[in-house]
């Protein structure tokens, strides 16, 4: 199992930018968690409010002894020569969100198999007003009815140097029983729904 940086076959250059992220984010973003921080020890699916470039980068140095693979959109992943060279030593996942794929579903499940977790933005792009949350796609409910896999949400809060980055952390959850005949539309929309709600539960923290 790849389920902690330090049993992942990481080479040279994949270690180092994992520690430089950690010194730039405890020097410069220095978060403030409103609330507990639970302790996660089994693949999990980070649900997360997207606020800011950095948000995947400060959840990974808040767990960072676990192995965690962020999803980026693949517009962002092949944009030039480099994207295409750091979001794979950054162990990102790319996700397409202009045509149907099932390419991250596929490599997000493969990842959690492997005792690694995966972090999802369900508003599929970064809420620049920073007001509440934009509506939920199904993706997350979707991966976790297919892995099996826990849910931790996450609310992020707007960040501005040289102010501190706040984040909640909520407690891991479970979507509701799945139904014999599968994951219907209907399901999938009222665990959406699941989702978002514990997201959105969390700005009471701050």
């Amino acid at each position: 199992m790849r389920g902690t940086v330090k049993q992942a076959n990481l080479n040279f250059t994949e270690r180092f930018l994992r520690g430089f992220s950690w010194c730039v984010v405890k020097t410069v973003h220095r978060p403030c968690l409103h609330g507990p921080k639970p302790v996660l020890d089994e693949p999990t699916i980070f649900v997360c409010r997207h606020v800011g470039m950095m948000d995947p980068v400060i959840l990974m140095v808040e767990y960072y002894n676990m192995m965690i693979r962020p999803l980026v959109a693949r517009d962002y992943y092949d944009a030039n020569g480099f994207t295409r060279k750091f979001y794979p030593i950054a162990q990102c996942i790319p996700i397409e969100r202009r045509r149907a794929s099932t390419e991250w579903l596929e490599a997000s499940l493969e990842a959690l198999g492997k005792g690694e977790s995966v972090i999802i933005f369900p508003e599929g792009k970064r809420n620049k007003s920073g007001d509440g949350l934009l509506p939920f796609h199904s993706g997350a409910a979707l991966l976790a009815a297919r892995s099996g896999a826990r849910i931790v949400p996450v609310w992020n809060a707007v960040w501005k140097f040289p102010h501190r980055y706040h984040l909640a952390i909520g407690e891991p959850m479970h979507l509701d029983p799945l139904p014999e005949a599968g994951e219907s539309a209907d399901w999938l929309r009222d665990q959406t729904k699941k989702i978002q709600a514990a997201v959105a539960s969390l700005e009471s923290r701050f």
